[in-house]
């Protein structure tokens, strides 16, 4: 009871990470927990990585990214949920451990979650959690490299060879108005070789996907990348095991 009432006075961001190292020691031997940096407050942006071999980079074995809190905190019960389950000698949570590496970063935006947290739901704090301490908004604040290979299409003859997919991300996007937080992100997405990734928000009910080439915030532009289908697949697999998505009400 000490306890519980003690966590009850803490941070959500605190109560998180009590919540990360205790998964950490119920599951010691499928997990580990490790930074990638810090908020512009100073919080560090853990992430608990859930495999056989925690740590090591296994030949053939897929890297996969889960990330929460630009506005949301959905990754705390699937990093439980896997790991109760793995101890339960759940198949298919034991298959999943064994032959991914699953890396959940729960909280990209701790410091937004904090003072939304504070000023409470009833107060409108989900929307001011959407920004970092700074103001940024940090759905809105990775690398534009389509406006990128458009650019360099007005100078380029030979069209053939501009792929959107190898080009890299511009000097200039150290600055100032790329938070702190983003750039933990990149270089988190620099060090892990992840095939695959995804991110979690609050306040909607939809599923989106990589769209490639697009020249303009044309809604109805349909711009396909190579693995178009690939993307198609896990939207509608996710989609239609979500009950309410599903209804067709």
């Amino acid at each position: 009871m000490l306890l519980m009432k003690h966590l009850l006075l803490l941070s959500h961001y605190y109560k998180t990470v009590v919540l990360m190292k205790s998964l950490n020691e119920m599951c010691p031997d499928i997990t580990r927990i490790y930074s990638i940096g810090k908020s512009y407050m100073g919080l560090k942006l853990y992430v608990i990585e859930i495999s056989d071999n925690p740590g090591k980079h296994e030949l053939g074995e897929p890297e996969f990214r889960y990330v929460a809190g630009m506005h949301g905190n959905e990754l705390l019960n699937l990093m439980e949920y896997i790991c109760q389950e793995y101890k339960c000698g759940n198949q298919r949570i034991v298959h999943l451990v064994k032959e991914i590496s699953i890396h959940l970063l729960p909280s990209m935006n701790p410091d937004g979650y904090e003072m939304a947290y504070k000023k409470g739901s009833e107060l409108a704090g989900w929307s001011l959690g959407r920004y970092s301490y700074e103001g940024i908004d940090m759905n809105h604040n990775f690398a534009d490299l389509n406006t990128v290979m458009w650019d360099a299409i007005k100078l380029e003859t030979d069209k053939s060879k501009l792929i959107n997919h190898y080009f890299p991300i511009p000097e200039h996007y150290t600055s100032e108005d790329v938070a702190s937080e983003t750039r933990a992100v990149i270089s988190w997405m620099q060090t892990i070789p992840f095939v695959l990734s995804a991110n979690l928000h609050g306040g909607e009910l939809v599923v989106t996907y990589p769209f490639d080439m697009t020249k303009d915030w044309a809604p109805r532009e349909h711009t396909p990348t190579p693995d178009e289908s690939f993307f198609r697949w896990l939207a509608t697999v996710y989609a239609s095991t979500n009950h309410v998505m599903s209804n067709p009400d």
